[in-house]
């Protein structure tokens, strides 16, 4: 994750640091120094496996760069980080520069130089979780970025997060991320539950192999993008937008439901086809206990409904609900389902009739199980939802 700036206060260093020198040249210690001054990087944070830069300039007893002054620098504790070089001299502009290598442990820790002639210069510095940091996103802007060998890693997977707010009420957003250098693979979650709430892997499969995940929220919020790769271990520059998008159901692209949504749409001949009739599909993600309700209405056509369980065993989709008429006179389709453990479902949206069209209005008025906040380092991520390959697009 790059720009720690966005997320990380960096704290800068107002206490003058300086002790009275003699004048003169030095000993095997160097030249004494007169004052500390340019101090950069103090209270500056970074990711596990990152860098810091640090550094200052050292002054004479007259205010004046010192050339030669000996640094040696350590750690507390010494095993936090690593620092290049250990040791060195300050150059012709009094410069004093190091390149703290962050560690694996997550904490405080300190690095001091010791200069001739001054008290020891500390800095204050922090090794961060990037599984526990997202910068801030407004939809509409392009970002540039690159999947990094720092960022947060899961399941073997690099992720970059991104966190965004959506309006009150229904929306409906694509998310996009594009890249020469990998796979693109893009997830979307909730800020507020950090349930998976969809996932896009190819926009044509095996040949477009950039990400386009559309979904429609029943509700505004804070939401958080993942931003990965299909493969693991892979690294690479890639962009990513969110745009709005349009309720429609078309041309047999994926596109995903979360919360209660109610959309109005028609059932076209340029739709998915199963058994000779046109139908629309909807991909959900779902947590045990949580009880699906579906209602397609339709004057145009004879609704018809059917639920598929995502059996990654197999790599099929299984039938596990249907329905043609809510009741005796009733067209209208109805299905309500107790999900038995959190898994991937895929709701089709169509007609009884085979080679039927028509418009419809669908409503979901899912219930689902209370949940707490998600924790920081984002743990339910790829936890309960394997990579959904190619199978995906199967009817």
């Amino acid at each position: 994750m790059k720009l720690l700036g966005r997320f990380v206060p960096v704290v800068a260093l107002t206490a003058a640091l300086g002790a009275a020198a003699s004048c003169g040249g030095g000993d095997s210690t160097g030249p004494t120094a007169g004052s500390i001054t340019g101090i950069f990087g103090e209270s500056d944070s970074g990711f596990t496996g990152g860098t810091i830069n640090i550094g200052f300039t050292v002054l004479n007893s007259d205010g004046f760069p010192l050339k030669g002054a000996k640094v040696s620098w350590t750690l507390a504790p010494a095993t936090a980080a690593t620092i290049t070089p250990a040791t060195q001299t300050s150059d012709t502009a009094g410069v004093v520069a190091a390149a703290v290598h962050v560690g694996n442990v997550v904490g405080a820790f300190t690095a001091s130089a010791a200069v001739n002639g001054v008290a020891p210069i500390v800095f204050h510095l922090k090794a961060l979780d990037p599984c526990g940091f997202a910068t801030n996103y407004v939809v509409g802007d392009t970002i540039s970025a690159a999947l990094a060998r720092t960022d947060c890693k899961i399941n073997g997977f690099f992720y970059d997060f991104y966190k965004f707010d959506l309006p009150s009420g229904q929306n409906s957003i694509r998310v996009n991320m594009t890249s020469t250098a990998f796979d693109a693979y893009v997830d979307l979650y909730s800020d507020t539950t950090g349930h998976l709430l969809g996932s896009d892997d190819d926009i044509q499969a095996g040949v477009i192999k950039n990400s386009q995940l559309d979904i429609i929220l029943g509700q505004g919020g804070s939401y958080l993008i993942g931003a990965n790769s299909y493969d693991p271990d892979t690294v690479g520059a890639y962009k990513l937008w969110v745009e709005p998008r349009a309720t429609s159901l078309v041309n047999c692209q994926d596109a995903w439901f979360s919360g209660a949504v109610t959309i109005t749409d028609t059932i076209r001949t340029t739709d998915c086809v199963s058994s000779g009739a046109y139908l629309d599909r909807i991909f959900l993600f779902a947590r045990g206990g949580t009880v699906f309700n579906f209602i397609e209405r339709s004057t145009a056509m004879n609704p018809l409904l059917k639920l598929y369980f995502a059996n990654f065993t197999t790599q099929t989709f299984d039938s596990v609900a249907a329905n043609d008429d809510s009741s005796a006179g009733n067209t209208d389709a109805y299905v309500t389902y107790t999900v038995p453990a959190n898994g991937l479902y895929q709701l089709r949206v169509g007609t009884a009739t085979p080679g039927d069209t028509g418009q419809y209005t669908l409503v979901s008025a899912p219930i689902g199980q209370a949940s707490a906040r998600r924790s920081q380092s984002l743990d339910e991520i790829l936890r309960f939802y394997p990579r959904v390959k190619g199978w995906k697009a199967k009817l």
